[in-house]
């Protein structure tokens, strides 16, 4: 299988004195992790929150099989940490966002936190896998904003969810099939929230990872450059081994469809649309019985009231 090719660029930004962001990678014998976080709580805060989550999501995954589950573990120990962190005084306030992609070849796993954000560059064609964690984002999802009012409006930098902030994190996992050639952008709202997708799409297109990693953090930049900006850019190869997993994806995932996960009881163990057949569930003899009970115990019921007094 030919070589990931993959770049990070972070940058503090124009307006902003210190990057409260990070980023971080690790190579795995699957494919590799990635992740990107931007703090939170001003002074040193935001700075320490956001290492704190790249390097307890690495430290989980690295030497780990991936699966949904470990994922979501990584997430709950890096909130964990934080939050604890969080409750000192001089910490108060402390949170990140962050998003992490997992390749295990031919399959990719997200989860994400907070406002930072996942792409997915397929055919020319680019999609946002991620949902914003933001008050605007949910005012635009409730048809109480437009996306372009959103972009400008006051509270927009207003999150809803990030790690630390709680003791139990919420996190969005999503799961799908690769194909050659894929191409994944993670990034903070520093990039996200100056550059549209138009342009992103255009940069990942036509450059390779680690010249379209520069080239979209100096265009925020160029274009203002308000916040900190991060970017993660990784290129699927083109010869993706064949592979099952030991854990189980819903049906457009394994076919290559971006799903949103939703982990039960069993975490490895999710669930497909339709059943195989020795799956399906039977009706044995006493699931008879009981519905002729029933049928019996109703009917009795009816002819009284039928036949009256």
């Amino acid at each position: 299988m030919p070589p990931l090719a993959f770049a990070l660029e972070t940058h503090p930004g124009r307006k902003r004195p210190k990057n409260e962001d990070a980023i971080g990678h690790a190579l795995t014998p699957w494919g590799g992790v990635f992740v990107v976080a931007d703090g939170m709580g001003g002074h040193r805060t935001g700075e320490v929150a956001a290492r704190l989550a790249v390097e307890s999501i690495l430290e989980h995954l690295k030497d780990k099989e991936p699966s949904p589950k470990a994922l979501l573990e990584a997430f709950e120990r890096a909130n964990e940490r934080i939050f604890r962190e969080a409750q000192r005084p001089e910490n108060r306030g402390m949170g990140t966002t962050a998003t992490s992609l997992v390749l295990d070849l031919p399959y990719a796993l997200i989860a994400h936190v907070g406002d930072s954000r996942a792409y997915l560059l397929r055919q020319g064609e680019l999609t946002l896998l991620t949902e914003d964690h933001s008050w605007v984002a949910e005012r635009v999802r409730q048809g109480l904003l437009t996306p372009e009012e959103a972009r400008t409006h006051r509270w927009r930098n207003v999150i809803t969810n990030a790690l630390g902030s709680f003791p139990q994190a919420r996190v969005d996992l999503l799961g799908l099939k690769l194909e050659p050639g894929d191409v994944f952008l993670l990034c903070t709202d520093g990039l996200s929230g100056v550059l549209d997708e138009r342009t992103l799409q255009e940069v990942l297109k036509t450059f390779p990872p680690e010249e379209a990693a520069k080239r979209l953090v100096a265009l925020a930049n160029e274009w203002g450059g308000p916040d900190n900006v991060s970017a993660i850019v990784v290129r699927v190869p083109e010869g993706l081994p064949p592979g099952n997993r030991p854990y189980a994806l819903p049906l457009e995932a394994a076919r290559g469809a971006p799903v949103r996960l939703k982990l039960g009881e069993e975490p490895d163990e999710l669930p497909t649309q339709v059943l195989e057949p020795e799956r399906r569930p039977r009706i044995g003899w006493r699931d008879v019985l009981l519905i002729a009970l029933w049928i019996l115990v109703v009917g009795y019921i009816l002819l009284g009231y039928f036949k009256g007094p």
